[in-house]
């Protein structure tokens, strides 16, 4: 008789402990705003859920939506207003919102290989914008950036001058190269990266700036293109800001807000830059394969581009004024960083 109390007070108190709440997750819809068979969303986005979930234990997971919730430019919108939890933003579309981080846009400023202007941009940003809480209702956890981009023509002839730019109607991203083109005399037709295909495809326009061969074979451009013409240095490169909602981040306990930042930061920043370069290389093989004529470009070109793109860095740097920020050191600090990190890849 007392065995059998025994066992029954056990099994009472077992099921006591089963029916006892565990502490639930907490968890982070991230949305990837790219096709969903980009490598985006198929190597970068399931990447941060990852870090983030292996450096908490899983005690924050990550969902990722089969589709994006949220148009392009309203990447950080959906974060702030509930729509999704994080997010890839392309920084040109929160110039308002973000004026720092704008620096990595202006013309010349990053150069060809992501895997060294990745972990350079979160550095350079962080020793000189981390106190502006810039991003509001929005938290910054890393970078990303694909490589410096170039020209693309779709005639026989290759862009080879100023003149060659002015003398065509050319596609650009908004911002930096779409003003760029208009300036050298261009009819320019702006727009995101993933409305390209339709534009390009339909022949509206005679040549492209603003993207790289990953891009150019992501969103299926070769069989449209000409020639691609390489500057030594870059027009411009698309930056990327991977931000989670304020709200959201603080629901995650400190301690596990740092094992995120240890694991995020720059450290994915270099990562991401090395999957880019990867699907470059590969991209650009294929592009030679396709038929695309590499071509290189002139120094006077370059020289021409720089003049053009100089008042966007002016601009800048006094935008950067108001902000009691010296621009000019924050360029400089950035070149220096980037220059380090390429020094290192090549060793």
């Amino acid at each position: 008789m007392k065995l059998a109390k025994f066992a029954g007070a056990l099994a009472i108190s077992a099921g006591a402990l089963i029916a006892q709440p565990t502490t639930a997750a907490e968890r982070i819809l991230f949305n990837c705003f790219f096709p969903p068979q980009h490598y985006a969303c198929t190597q970068w986005v399931p990447e941060i859920k990852r870090r983030i979930e292996e450096a908490t234990e899983k005690r924050v997971r990550v969902n990722i939506p089969p589709k994006s919730l949220a148009a392009p430019p309203d990447q950080y919108d959906g974060v702030v207003n509930g729509v999704m939890d994080g997010a890839l933003q392309f920084n040109p579309f929160i110039a308002n919102q973000v004026p720092g981080i704008q620096f990595s846009l202006l013309p010349f400023a990053g150069a060809a290989e992501s895997e060294a202007v990745g972990p350079a941009l979160w550095t350079t940003y962080q020793k000189f914008f981390a106190d502006k809480a810039e991003y509001g209702d929005a938290v910054l956890i890393s970078v990303t950036t694909t490589n410096g981009s170039d020209m693309f023509s779709m005639t026989d002839q290759p862009i080879q001058t100023i003149d060659d730019i002015g003398s065509r109607k050319m596609w650009g991203l908004p911002g930096v190269v779409a003003n760029t083109m208009k300036s050298a005399g261009s009819s320019v037709v702006a727009g995101p990266a993933v409305q390209m295909l339709e534009i390009i495809s339909k022949g509206v326009v005679d040549g492209y700036a603003g993207i790289s061969f990953s891009s150019v074979a992501a969103f299926k451009l070769i069989d449209y293109t000409k020639s691609a013409t390489l500057t030594e240095g870059k027009l411009f490169q698309p930056t990327f800001s991977v931000i989670i909602s304020r709200a959201k981040w603080e629901k995650i306990s400190a301690e596990d807000q740092e094992a995120i930042l240890a694991v995020m930061g720059a450290d994915f920043a270099k990562w991401a830059g090395i999957v880019q370069d990867g699907v470059n290389a590969k991209a650009r093989a294929a592009a030679e394969a396709g038929g695309v004529e590499i071509v290189a470009g002139s120094a006077e070109l370059e020289a021409g581009l720089r003049e053009l793109g100089q008042p966007m860095v002016d601009a800048w740097v006094s935008k950067a004024s108001d902000m009691g920020i010296d621009g000019q050191a924050v360029l400089d600090f950035y070149r220096t960083e980037i220059e380090t990190n390429r020094a290192q890849i090549t060793n």
